[in-house]
């Protein structure tokens, strides 16, 4: 994936709400019923089944480059990106076995990836936010550790480290520490200030789910 959609997979409900939220508005909005509604929801299947079009076109053009050179690694991380990027719009759309599905195909494709370059730290981090969108939370942290202690320099790594303790493990106290790490890295970085902003987020009286905020890796 290309540009901020990459780094808003980690948390997918964005992604989606991109491509959708000039919608959303409307239907928040609108006091009418019936027909109206039946129009968004119409609206926004066309957007989705427009967005999963131009995927499913990206995969078969990796998967032809595939065919003529079996190990082409950047064909291999297109196709795992793509996939990770459906599961996210699948997973919204609330598709949930077909995003399994596809996240599945972004594993796949990763491990391959990485049984060819095992130092290909931005994969193995993808490979982890995918195993967490899987519920494999174990191999999900396994793969985040492995590429923050390959690269501890990664600030996406820690950041994404951060995410799956807190979202998926429900660890406050070190998806704290993975946040801070984040931020100490680069504090004026996108992914530093949302990192900043989750640590915020959390005091002695209150925790809140952390709200991503579009950021660009």
């Amino acid at each position: 994936m290309k540009g901020n959609l990459k780094w808003l997979l980690l948390i997918p409900v964005f992604a989606v709400a991109i491509s959708l939220g000039y919608l959303i508005p409307t239907l928040l909005l609108s006091d009418d019923s019936g027909d109206e509604n039946t129009s968004t929801t119409k609206a926004q299947s066309q957007v989705l089944q427009s967005q999963l079009d131009d995927i499913n076109q990206r995969i078969t053009a990796y998967q032809a480059l595939l065919q003529r050179n079996p190990n082409d690694i950047d064909a291999m991380k297109g196709i795992g990106d793509s996939y990770l990027e459906m599961g996210a719009y699948q997973g919204e759309a609330g598709e949930v076995n077909e995003s399994y599905r596809s996240y599945k195909n972004a594993v796949d494709q990763y491990r391959k990836y990485l049984s060819i370059k095992p130092d290909g730290v931005e994969t193995r981090i993808d490979l982890g936010l995918a195993y967490s969108y899987l519920q494999m939370i174990d191999i999900s942290l396994r793969e985040l550790n492995a590429a923050t202690a390959a690269d501890p320099a990664n600030q996406r790594g820690w950041h994404s480290l951060g995410w799956v303790l807190y979202n998926s493990a429900g660890n406050v106290t070190d998806a704290r520490v993975a946040w801070q790490k984040s931020y100490d890295l680069n504090p004026n970085t996108p992914i530093g200030v949302e990192s900043k902003t989750f640590l915020d987020q959390f005091t002695t009286s209150q925790i809140s789910v952390p709200q991503a905020s579009g950021i660009e890796p």
